[in-house]
């Protein structure tokens, strides 16, 4: 009997081997490098935080479990607001889920997006942010969200007036969209761009 064992050990073993070598695309997954060979450089910026124009957003620091859902909604069609359909579906449409977790784990590795020079106390901007309700879901200064919400501490201000005024309209639905569109009413178009040119000179 024990000698039945030791033949089949190095059978065992090689199964074993094998196994590994067929898990080791996905445990190795690089979201540095498929950050760049998936092209979300070009867009988002090599750094994740300078985006190629005005209204893109900046990506480094975010949470990943946010970046996944968006991706998905962008490929579900969930989401076609701002550039989702005629850039960012096609870039994502053939992306692995395995891919796109370990993008965005490269991703929310990075250090918060570099902002301009924190506004004062007295910002009016910040005033708003606290006082209409964004800093309940977003959190404090707009660096930890609730789940599902996402971080918008130096962001681009272009993007976040963008986004926010596509759910004040409707146009944008995914996610936590409901859930913001209620409150949007609080704010008014010059009110929103306070908030945002406050949020984007968040550290």
């Amino acid at each position: 009997m024990l000698k039945t064992v030791k033949r089949h050990l190095p059978v065992m073993a090689l199964a074993a081997a094998f196994g590994a070598v067929s898990l080791a695309p996905a445990l190795a997954a690089d979201g540095k490098a498929l950050y760049a060979d998936k092209g979300c450089s070009a867009c988002h910026g090599e750094d994740a935080k300078t985006p190629l124009q005005e209204g893109f957003p900046k990506l480094a620091g975010q949470k990943a479990d946010y970046i996944v859902n968006q991706i998905k909604d962008i490929k579900s069609g969930a989401r076609t607001n701002g550039q989702s359909v005629e850039s960012m579906k096609p870039m994502v449409e053939e992306l692995a889920d395995a891919d796109a977790q370990a993008i965005a784990e490269y991703l929310a590795s990075l250090a918060e997006p570099a902002a301009a020079p924190a506004a004062g106390p007295a910002s009016p901007g910040k005033t708003l942010f606290l006082t209409k309700t964004c800093v309940a879901c977003h959190g404090k200064e707009g660096k930890k969200p609730l789940p599902g919400y996402p971080a918008i501490a130096g962001q681009d201000k272009a993007y976040i007036i963008a986004q926010a005024s596509d759910i004040q309209t409707g146009k944008r639905t995914n996610g936590k969209s409901n859930a913001m569109q209620p409150v949007m009413h609080l704010v008014n178009a010059d009110e929103l761009a306070l908030v945002a040119e406050y949020l984007s000179t968040v550290k």
